[in-house]
């Protein structure tokens, strides 16, 4: 084992706070594993901060999109992100979903990542402790 003890339980803090944000998700009465979706939970939380601040260190000139002109720079990214797991799930597919994939669903995917995410809460003003803007995010890096 080559990380310290403090590290071990330092990173195992952090993950805690994944899964119980996480298994607080669910549709039709089912629950997200925040345990079985924890790592890919991580890799998205740890994206988005990653590719927003290549974004942000690339990003010379405003984007002004023919007919997005009332959204600003940092909003257009993360309607960018929302879009990419934009989904419908069934009752039946989101209950086979839940018991195999190690992926939250979309939605949760959107949801628990940008929720996280104070420069989310900022470009969109969030208000303070809400669904968007909880006083608790999680960040593990």
């Amino acid at each position: 084992m080559w990380w310290s003890q403090t590290a071990v339980d330092t990173f195992n803090d952090r993950a805690k706070c994944f899964v119980d944000q996480y298994s607080q998700y669910g549709l039709f009465g089912i629950s997200v594993d925040g345990n079985s979706t924890l790592g890919e939970n991580i890799a998205d939380n740890g994206g988005i901060r990653a590719s927003y601040n290549a974004y942000k260190k690339i990003a010379r000139e405003s984007m002004n999109l023919p007919g997005l002109t009332d959204f600003t720079d940092d909003q257009l990214f993360f309607i960018a992100f929302g879009q990419l797991w934009c989904s419908y799930s069934t009752e039946t597919s989101f209950r086979a979903a839940i018991a195999v994939d190690e992926h939250s669903p979309g939605e949760f995917r959107n949801i628990g990542t940008l929720s996280n995410y104070e420069e989310f809460s900022e470009a969109f003003n969030c208000p303070a402790e809400s669904s968007m803007n909880p006083p608790e995010k999680c960040v593990l890096w």
